[in-house]
């Protein structure tokens, strides 16, 4: 950075390219999620067709057979041995069985593995989807690098925020101008989320903040209670830094007599009154009376807030 250079225009000028590269990259990254999703359907369709080419192979295959004399080597000529022992009639030679005529049985010769795999295997297929399987996966693989380089571009640009922030915080530091961002001084008045995942804010006072972690201490404004929250930043709006608001804008506000914030729109932008505090006429949500008439209520200009982040 130059002696007239700001730390603004160093850190601008340095991400000026940066939306383009993102951009660049999530354009390639979708195209190639598309390319890699085409070749994943002509993946399944190629598989799904091997296998039922595969399965109707086998089903049409028509299988060998080989003849043998019955019973010739088999368990059954044993026994029928045995059984002439225990005095079987035996057979006659003039019987058809004894001519040899019906001693023919034929086996099925069922194939082996291999010569089954022979039989279903397709060389110009199998290469094919394997060539299918890689180019699938060399996509994923591109996409994950891209993703990896946008990720890189978008950390060294944070990095270099965080260094050119710690700099520049440095540089007032020893000049005597710099100030806590959104510090508050004991008894400023302040909008607090208790539950960080509730919608519901309400009226606290300052009673300390701890510059180094952002932590406050406040205790509630109303006047029954006694209750003293320690919460972070992220839950606590200091109040009194609302302007510049127009008719029909929408604010959360102190409903009259209370102490909690409810959603409102200006009706009236602020007005002085007596020359002391300024006050703001509004329409509360879901305030209309039995004939469904919203009256203005008037606010204190301490009592409103923007609407909370974490109530849109």
């Amino acid at each position: 950075m130059s002696g007239e250079e700001t730390f603004l225009e160093s850190f601008v000028e340095h991400i000026s390219d940066l939306p383009s590269d993102i951009r660049r990259n999530l354009d390639l990254v979708k195209d190639l999620d598309k390319s890699s999703s085409d070749i994943v359907v002509k993946l399944r369709a190629a598989e799904e067709a091997y296998v039922q080419r595969a399965e109707q192979t086998v089903l049409n295959l028509t299988l060998p057979t080989r003849k043998r004399k019955r019973g010739v080597g088999t368990a059954s000529e044993e026994s029928n041995g045995d059984d002439d022992e225990e005095g079987d009639v035996p057979k006659k030679t003039g019987d058809k069985s004894s001519r040899g005529v019906d001693d023919i049985d034929s086996d099925i010769l069922v194939p082996t593995t291999e010569e089954l795999r022979g039989r279903i295997m397709n060389p110009a297929e199998l290469e094919m989807i394997a060539r299918l399987r890689r180019e699938a996966m060399q996509q994923s693989e591109e996409k994950v690098v891209v993703a990896e380089q946008t990720y890189a571009l978008i950390d060294e640009t944070v990095k270099r925020l965080d260094g050119d922030l710690s700099k520049f915080e440095a540089l007032l530091k020893v000049s005597g101008a710099f100030e806590v961002a959104g510090g508050a001084k004991p008894n400023d008045l302040a909008a607090i989320q208790v539950n960080p995942n509730s919608a519901d804010w309400i009226l606290a006072k300052v009673i300390s903040q701890d510059v180094e972690t952002g932590m406050y201490q406040l205790a509630d404004e109303d006047v029954e209670s006694n209750k003293v929250f320690n919460l972070p930043e992220s839950q606590v709006v200091v109040l009194g830094g609302v302007d510049r608001l127009s008719r029909g804008d929408i604010i959360y506000a102190v409903y009259p007599d209370t102490t909690s914030f409810y959603q409102a729109t200006v009706v009236q932008i602020p007005k002085k009154v007596g020359g002391g505090d300024s006050f703001i006429m509004v329409h509360f949500k879901d305030d209309s009376d039995e004939h469904g008439i919203t009256h203005d209520k008037a606010v204190s200009m301490q009592h409103v807030m923007r609407v909370p982040y974490s109530s849109y």
